[in-house]
């Protein structure tokens, strides 16, 4: 296949290229069908993750060149081939989702104090209910015991303490940051999102940062909650700073320990610290160009996968998207699930050992691999196939639209809570199919009591009711003017 070598060296298929107008004709099919309100759709979401990991980050892998420590295990000549893939797996995507998903939805109210199912909202998820219940998962977190610590989804079993912060943490925080907005007005917006990022910070990971803002403003946009020019400003200085502040710290100290020598939190506040102190240090500037030279490389897995099958593998099936089911079964239902061999129970590590993938392997005894991206349309080529993928992504895309179109019917508890699920698994788009599995099943677990106190409540409600504090959140309130 032609390549042409670029001035530093690396090699660009006239495929890549291809795949990349492609993916932006999905966007442009994706905008001019929803328009301004795109980020209001759980599937557009979808998409914009996909462009990002398999089109943004091919082009920063092309720009900082020889920073990618994968793209030295494989035969490079693949990476075309799978972005041309993954680039038509999208377009079939946004072509079925905007088919099904219907006609444009109509601008959130600006003033939702006559909504029921959000003014509902607005009383299930009060503040201080929200901070009752994530205060115990913040301490858990911050002192190493909680969400980000080891035993998670690729460790060795996973304790009630750990399991809860993993499944809640994020979206409980979330749900604390948009009950406060609630209350205090859009005004508040930056205070609380500074503060939700410092705390998610505290776990060391950027991604988590970036999530947990995006997921806010999401669930504020159903609302009808819009940032103005200025909050966007600071709010992405704010991101900008926090994630600077973590490569840094990587940079300088190492990738953030989660092992018991770590569960002191002051050891997190030292590690944000020193990042900060670091800022504009040579190791983090050289971190930065090798983190934009990896980091949302979400094609080199797939051409690893497309390898195997052209060398004679034949796809592993849906035995590992079987297994993700089974792996978000509680324990006492599957005592034995964690004594499974993590190859035949984590989703990319099945494909990697039986499909197989020796390049990832690091160890043979006991079997482990190099940490990779799979990214969710990317980890279907091993598992049913090129066609098979393609097939999954219109299927995919009628199901989002689907969803999106059930989203319509209201803002109530149940919506919120589901939307909001939904969305933190697109944003985790780099991962496998298992975060849909054990994410939904802590929102199906959520999804209980919020059904009993929704019935409770009904029968206790006013018939009317003063007006909301959803009031004053777009619309400022007038100037109090001094008695005469």
């Amino acid at each position: 296949m032609p390549l042409r070598e670029r001035d530093y060296g690396y090699a660009v298929s006239d495929e890549s290229v291809i795949g990349l107008m492609i993916q932006a004709v999905a966007l442009t099919v994706i905008f001019a069908r929803l328009g301004r309100d795109w980020h209001r759709h759980v599937g557009a979401i979808f998409v914009v993750a996909a462009v990002i990991y398999s089109g943004v980050g091919e082009v920063f892998v092309n720009v900082f060149s020889g920073e990618d420590p994968y793209r030295p295990l494989f035969d490079n000549s693949y990476v075309g081939t799978y972005v041309l893939l993954v680039s038509f797996a999208i377009l079939i995507f946004a072509v079925v989702y905007c088919a099904a998903v219907g006609s444009r939805i109509k601008a959130a109210p600006r003033l939702l104090t006559t909504d029921p199912d959000a003014l509902l909202s607005e009383r299930f998820y009060d503040y201080r209910l929200m901070i009752i219940i994530t205060i115990p998962l913040i301490f858990l977190t911050i002192s190493g015991q909680g969400y980000g610590a080891n035993g998670a989804v690729q460790g060795v079993g996973v304790g009630v303490t750990l399991g809860l912060s993993q499944q809640f943490f994020v979206i409980g925080l979330v749900l604390t940051s948009f009950g406060l907005i609630v209350r205090f007005g859009s005004g508040k917006i930056i205070v609380v999102l500074l503060g939700q990022s410092l705390l998610l910070s505290l776990v060391g990971e950027r991604l988590v940062v970036v999530v947990g803002a995006l997921m806010l403003l999401y669930l504020l946009s159903r609302f009808g909650i819009r940032l103005d020019r200025r909050s966007i400003v600071l709010g992405s200085v704010v991101l900008v700073l926090l994630t600077w502040g973590i490569t840094s710290a990587r940079a300088a100290e190492g990738r953030f320990n989660t092992t018991a020598n770590s569960t002191r939190s002051e050891l997190r506040l030292s590690f944000l610290e020193n990042g900060f102190k670091n800022l504009f240090a040579e190791s983090t500037r050289h971190d930065i160009a090798f983190t934009l030279g990896y980091r949302l490389d979400g094609n080199s897995y797939g051409a690893m996968e497309l390898q195997a099958l052209d060398s004679g593998a034949a796809p592993v099936g849906v035995t590992p998207l079987h297994n993700d089911v089974f792996l978000a079964l509680p324990s006492f239902l599957d005592p034995k699930k964690d004594t499974i061999p993590l190859q035949d129970r984590i989703e990319k590590n099945y494909v990697e050992a039986h499909l197989p993938i020796p390049e990832l392997e690091i160890s043979s005894a006991p079997v482990t691999y190099l940490d990779i991206l799979p990214t969710q349309l990317g980890s279907l080529v091993g598992e049913i196939g090129q066609r098979g993928m393609l097939l999954a992504a219109a299927v995919l895309g009628l199901l989002f639209a689907l969803f999106d179109r059930w989203l319509r019917g209201g803002l109530g508890p149940a919506r919120t809570i589901l939307s909001l699920g939904f969305v933190y698994c697109v944003l985790d788009y780099e991962g496998s199919w298992d975060t849909w599995t054990t994410t939904l099943r802590g929102i199906i677990v959520l999804l209980i009591p919020i059904g009993a106190l929704l019935a409770l409540r009904s029968t206790r409600l006013p018939a009317k009711r003063p007006a909301s504090n959803f009031s004053h959140l777009a619309i400022p309130r007038p100037p109090r003017v001094p008695s005469e």
